[in-house]
């Protein structure tokens, strides 16, 4: 597979991440079956799917990932965090020069601190529906948003 830009980094780097995470998460069922309590096996089953969750959203979501990535070309946007709006590894970016906000449901730690830093990420989109694929420069991160009004 040849690379042919940031963004093709970016996609390989989020495929690999999404593999980690599932490949994580049936491991630790895996870990669980050899126990062999049913009771325990029964009460991981919603752990195992929480762990496999990025993952598996990835996956889901590739397709029409590549789709915006053709359509429109990324762009730099300038964001800072929305204080107060995170829920585990979702994030509430504020966009300047605009009325809406960047709702993103996986932004690893690293990434964070690159946005705090740089206070700037590149996008892809929106689409009519209000979807967005955005990327970090730096840190090969890519992931999956939606535009949300303020």
């Amino acid at each position: 597979m040849i690379i042919e830009n940031w963004s093709d980094t970016c996609l390989v780097r989020a495929d690999r991440r999404a593999v980690g995470h599932i490949l994580f998460a049936v491991a630790a069922f895996g870990v669980v079956l050899m126990i062999g309590w049913l009771w325990l096996t029964v009460l991981s089953i919603p752990v195992v799917l929480e762990l496999a969750a990025p993952g598996l959203r990835h996956f889901v979501t590739r397709r029409g990932s590549l789709q915006l990535i053709d359509r429109f070309p990324f762009r730099p946007v300038a964001v800072s965090f929305v204080p107060g709006r995170r829920i585990g590894r979702q994030a509430y970016l504020k966009v300047h020069d605009s009325e809406n906000n960047l709702r993103l449901p996986e932004l690893p730690e690293r990434a964070r601190v690159l946005i705090r830093h740089t206070g700037r990420v590149w996008i892809a989109g929106p689409d009519e529906r209000g979807r967005v694929v955005v990327m970090t420069r730096g840190l090969a991160f890519l992931t999956r948003g939606r535009v949300v009004d303020r």
